[in-house]
């Protein structure tokens, strides 16, 4: 497989070069197989902030670009341009902002479970394994809320199927207050790291200025990471799972050769070539050594990371019967997805994930799926085509994904 490089544009003002382009190397440097061309679209002036989005609006156009790294700008009409950018292009963007903080002591992720939650939680997971520092998460709970509050934030099932696909370790920090801003700066230690999602696109139609992310940074002192990621929506599973690489009614078989299975699926859809058989069966395996990837939702998510590949391939196997995936309750998996990525970042696995992740939580998507007999049936129930003329005696309003998110 032909190496691909990554094409990411670096914004960082004089000074602040050497630790921005650290934090660009670290999430995007796993393997020596992989090459990046870096393109720097330096402030041709000191505070030349809006420069450096035009310069990168240029380059946008007339390259492919994979990622966008940039220190934070303190122009908020500038970063809302770069946001919006982004958002355009379907492109990943990571802000910085950088501070005289001798050494980071921990990484706090704010994420009010939104959309944009695995990768936040990859992001944290790459900066906190480079600078070798534990990981917290922080919920909020508006005060007057607090005591009528239903869910505990700890029993989130979407953030808990995060932490343990990424195989994390974290704390949970908890806070409260009548707003958002003032109780996480309340909750902060001075060697803290904060990692915040981007506020919406719809949100930043006026100007940056007045988001939670800008009134996080006048209210702490505390280095930021900013993260915005393309619309989930436009993540679509119909692309990954094509023709026939959902094999539905697969009879159970020992998690082995279940997974070697979907690997040989794989290369019949000529996603991979067969002389990664054996390779990619064993990485699979090995990642499953470390802790199974089969959650509590009868879904496993077995996971290969291959030097010098580009894209996300995938394939899907239902075991309506179940098979012992490991499962740390001991539940049979009746639903595996196999994931082929690069190794290092790949915003497009992690939006995959959080969708595949979000709908096989809810009940109704399972039994569907249990009853379909072909590979288009299954398809159009993990996309939810409105359209789709169900069968089985399954109905639309079947398909209630509020009920179904109070079930879980």
């Amino acid at each position: 497989m032909k190496n691909q490089p990554i094409q990411m544009a670096v914004l960082a003002s004089c000074g602040a070069e050497e630790e921005i382009f650290r934090y660009a190397k670290s999430l995007t440097t796993r393997s020596e197989a992989r090459h990046h061309h870096v393109f720097v679209p330096s402030f041709a002036v000191p505070g030349d902030e809006a420069g450096a989005v035009a310069e990168t609006r240029r380059l946008a156009t007339s390259t492919k670009l994979d990622l966008i790294i940039s220190e934070w700008l303190d122009d908020t009409r500038a970063m809302q341009g770069l946001i919006h950018l982004a958002q355009k292009r379907e492109i990943p963007a990571v802000f910085m902002r950088t501070t005289n903080q001798p050494k980071i002591g921990r990484i706090v992720v704010a994420t009010g479970r939104g959309p944009n939650l695995y990768e936040q939680m990859w992001l944290a997971r790459e900066t906190a394994n480079g600078l070798g520092v534990p990981v917290d998460i922080l919920h909020w709970t508006p005060a007057e809320h607090f005591d009528a509050c239903d869910e505990s934030p700890d029993n989130d099932p979407l953030e808990k199927m995060c932490v343990r696909l990424l195989d994390m370790q974290v704390n949970t920090i908890h806070c409260r207050g009548p707003y958002f801003a003032s109780a996480i700066a309340g909750s902060l230690r001075p060697d803290d790291l904060l990692v915040i999602g981007a506020p919406s696109p719809l949100r930043l139609v006026a100007d940056f200025a007045g988001t939670l992310p800008d009134q996080l940074a006048k209210q702490i002192p505390n280095p930021l990471i900013l993260l915005s990621s393309p619309p989930l929506g436009h993540t679509s599973l119909r692309r990954l799972l094509w023709g026939r690489l959902i094999k539905p009614q697969l009879r159970s078989r020992p998690k082995t050769v279940a997974l070697e299975c979907l690997v040989d699926n794989l290369i019949r859809h000529n996603q991979l070539p067969s002389a990664n058989k054996e390779d990619m069966l064993e990485r699979a395996l090995q990642r499953e050594q470390i802790s199974s990837t089969a959650m509590d939702c009868e879904t496993a998510f077995p996971h290969v990371a291959l030097p010098g590949f580009f894209g996300v391939a995938g394939t899907m196997g239902i075991f309506p019967e179940g098979i012992d995936f490991g499962s740390a309750d001991g539940s049979p998996t009746r639903f595996v997805f196999l994931l082929v990525t690069p190794e290092g970042f790949s915003d497009e696995y992690l939006a995959i994930l959080s969708k595949i992740s979000k709908r096989m939580l809810a009940p109704s998507v399972r039994k569907a799926l249990l009853a379909c007999k072909t590979a288009a049936e299954a398809i159009e129930i993990l996309e939810l085509n409105p359209d789709f003329p169900f069968e089985h005696g399954l109905s639309k309003p079947y398909f209630n994904e509020k009920q179904d998110a109070m079930a879980v």
